[in-house]
């Protein structure tokens, strides 16, 4: 009798330690890779508040003249972390480098207003409401996402101590060339970056989307995109070469977040930023 309750306090502690270790339900779990896609998009995109961060590298020949066109003539390096919460608004420590140097900055959105502190000043964009609403880098990561064609599962891995399904796929071309249409009109390039017709493809030298979805919480956790041309876009024109290396990654889910605007900004237009960080 005695054994028996040994062997049944033995078994029933092996239980309890093996539960500790399972963790959640894997919510990935007989799903195909665009299936997992799909629904981690979708979800991701219904939550209200959580932390981000970004990394960009890019080098981009857009001819004619506009911020973004001006923007793009040297390399552009730019990493930051930041907080956000509907509706678009949010704030982002950034660092960026625009050729001259590295300059520390922090942009705010708030209340249909944006707002930059760099070089010790507060300062209020006197931009138009498209341009405010093309810049919302808290939805780069399902952005990136959009662009996966033909995604493929290509393996497991652990981010931050939490299981991943880790998603591999190809460039959409023309997803990509309707986002960085929207991103021309609202920063004013000259000249509209068109889609061409659809499954036009051939012109990317490389162009690879990796997604890393949560497997207990459906959730896109990371996203990152590398792309290369040294010619024209078929589905893009007006870029005439492109070199783009970017991520995105998502934490602190419905987390509270509380985005205030810099008291006292002074108000300046974008061309006279522009001209400041010497685009």
């Amino acid at each position: 009798m005695v054994r028996s309750l040994i062997t049944l306090a033995a078994l029933a502690a092996l239980g309890i330690g093996l539960a500790g270790c399972g963790g959640g339900t894997d919510l990935t779990a007989g799903m195909s890779a665009q299936q997992v896609l799909d629904e981690a998009s979708a979800k991701t995109d219904a939550i209200t508040s959580y932390r981000f961060g970004v990394d960009v590298k890019a080098t981009a020949t857009i001819p004619g003249t506009g911020v973004l066109a001006d923007a793009l003539r040297n390399p552009v390096e730019l990493s930051g972390e930041g907080a956000a919460k509907d509706p678009g608004d949010f704030t982002l420590d950034l660092t960026a480098n625009l050729g001259p140097g590295d300059i520390q900055a922090n942009i705010t959105k708030v209340g249909g207003a944006l707002y930059a502190s760099v070089l010790g000043q507060d300062i209020k964009l006197d931009v138009p409401a498209a341009t405010v609403r093309s810049l919302d880098p808290t939805r780069l990561a399902p952005a990136i996402s959009s662009w996966m064609a033909d995604p493929e599962i290509v393996g497991t891995e652990d981010i931050d101590g939490m299981p991943m399904v880790h998603l591999r796929g190809d460039v959409d071309e023309k997803a990509l060339a309707e986002d960085l249409s929207g991103l021309a009109d609202g920063l004013g390039a000259d000249g509209a970056i068109t889609p061409g017709a659809a499954g036009a493809s051939g012109d990317l030298e490389t162009g690879t989307v990796d997604v890393w979805v949560g497997q207990e919480d459906l959730l896109i956790h990371r996203a990152a995109a590398q792309v290369s041309s040294s010619d024209r876009l078929r589905v893009a024109p007006q870029v005439a070469a492109l070199d783009l290396d970017l991520s995105a990654s998502l934490s602190d889910f419905g987390a509270p977040v509380e985005v205030t605007a810099p008291t006292g900004a002074q108000t300046v237009d974008l061309g006279s930023i522009t001209a400041l960080l010497g685009g």
